[in-house]
């Protein structure tokens, strides 16, 4: 800490001692009452015109003259003033510098990464999963904390009908991590709204009756209700914390863990009963009850298994079958290929008609296994984009039963090898057609060259010699 933010900090606590008011917030501390001495005076008017690291900004305000009091001015111990200091931001971080003003900031429905207290010590630091509370050293940037957890959110299973929302939208700041060697005001603010939180989380709905926030879990009878506010709450952090991480961090099937829990502690309620022991009990019995879901739903799941075992064997098949097809047409497209050269063999070359015909010939047959290689490569891709949207949807019916990776070792690997060797067998294909055409448009190109008259013919030159006919024999 700076000589100088120190003692800007000591003058903070010194004005609070003496009875002015301290309205603390994320970004900024206001200060309202009465300077105690000239001597004061001065500091905070030397503490403005040269704000002291990492503070942004000091403002010393006369309310009775309605701006700013400036260097020069007469101390007036009557003078009632009020006094803002800039706090700095950061991102994901909160500052505060008096652990008093933490219950208010804790008390919204999502908080920042870390919190930074300048009213606190090393001893006194805690860390839950999703929130880190450090001391606040001025001479220390403070580092932005790297957020690799997924965000709890229980909103989707809890029926929230209190207007401003109870129910918090991340319930990883009030999962404790790390104890704090030394308890403190910070802390205990912090106990007792992670309590509140995490059974705001747990319950099946919450509603707001005559200014008070309800919590209540149902199992349509009983019904077991507590004030969100209850003195109770603070003493069953733990077993809410284990009750949590049981509902949203044991696996995907949160929304049946969640319905369980919810009625198990509907049923474990008694009267005179602490809410600890409901908590411990509803959460052993939720988890016998989900062992029973699960060994219930093991028969779905294998015929679920069946039935995909089938569907990827017939995938593949489809996929091979498809290549199969797709090298079959290659023989019959080489027939109709093979045919302008079977008509130049056997045809009469000689005849310019009897070449044209050739050259068409050449021309149509590799027009036809152009167009019929396209052809079954739009078909066969048309084939494979239905199957894969089919596949996605009885893919989505099997979450519930396996998990990512058993659906890439028994589902997703094989198919994508069959599209893989599918894929090889067209590449190969693309080649030989390519080349087949290739010959076909040259043998038609060159085929046509042979109808093109030579210069000494088309200029009335010499041509081929003409066959003398014999005079006729005079009569005997």
């Amino acid at each position: 800490m700076t000589s100088s933010s120190a003692h800007l900090v000591e003058r903070v606590r010194e004005l609070v001692a003496s009875g002015a008011s301290a309205n603390e917030r994320v970004d900024a501390l206001v200060l309202s009452g009465r300077l105690l001495s000239a001597e004061a005076q001065v500091a905070w008017l030397r503490f403005a015109d040269d704000v002291p690291s990492p503070f942004t900004s000091v403002q010393v305000y006369n309310t009775a003259l309605g701006g700013d009091l400036v260097t020069g001015d007469v101390f007036d111990p009557a003078r009632a003033v009020v006094i803002t200091i800039g706090k700095p931001k950061a991102d994901a971080c909160a500052f505060f510098i008096f652990q008093s003003s933490i219950p208010r900031y804790l008390a919204q429905r999502a908080v920042l990464a870390r919190l930074a207290i300048a009213d606190f010590n090393v001893a006194q630091a805690f860390r839950t999963r999703g929130l880190d509370v450090v001391p606040w050293d001025f001479e220390q940037p403070i580092a932005t904390p790297e957020t690799l957890l997924g965000v709890i959110d229980p909103t989707r299973y809890v029926r929230d009908f209190v207007p401003d929302r109870e129910v918090a939208t991340d319930l990883n700041p009030w999962m404790l991590v790390t104890m704090p060697a030394a308890s403190s005001a910070a802390y205990q603010a912090w106990d007792a709204v992670a309590a509140r939180r995490l059974l705001g989380g747990l319950v099946s709905r919450v509603w707001l009756e005559d200014g008070q926030v309800w919590l209540q879990a149902a199992a349509t009878p009983p019904i077991y209700r507590i004030k969100a506010d209850d003195h109770a709450l603070p003493g069953a952090r733990v077993p809410l914390t284990e009750a949590a991480s049981w509902v949203f961090l044991s696996g995907t099937d949160i929304e049946a863990r969640h319905l369980l829990f919810s009625g198990e502690l509907a049923r474990a309620s008694r009267p005179q009963q602490d809410l600890a022991t409901t908590l411990e009990q509803a959460l052993e019995a939720a988890k016998a009850a989900y062992e029973a879901h699960v060994q219930s739903s093991s028969r779905e799941t294998l015929k679920a298994l069946a039935d995909l075992r089938k569907t990827v064997i017939d995938e593949t098949q489809k996929v091979a079958q498809r290549a199969q097809d797709l090298a079959a047409t290659l023989w019959r497209d080489l027939a109709v290929s093979a045919a302008p050269f079977i008509l130049k063999t056997l045809g009469d070359t000689t005849k310019t008609s009897g070449v044209l015909v050739t050259s068409i010939f050449y021309f149509a047959a590799a027009a036809f296994i152009c167009v019929s290689f396209v052809l079954q490569w739009r078909i066969n891709g048309s084939f494979f984009e239905s199957q894969a949207s089919s596949r996605r949807s009885w893919i989505q019916s099997l979450y519930s039963y396996i998990s990512v990776r058993e659906r890439e070792e028994i589902a997703e690997a094989p198919i994508e090898q069959a599209m893989k060797n599918y894929r090889e067998t067209r590449g190969v294909l693309l080649v030989v057609y390519a080349l087949l055409i290739a010959a076909l448009v040259a043998s038609g190109v060159y085929t046509l060259s042979d109808v093109t008259p030579s210069p000494t013919t088309a200029s009335g030159g010499p041509g081929p010699a003409q066959i003398q006919t014999p005079p006729p024999k005079p009569p005997p």
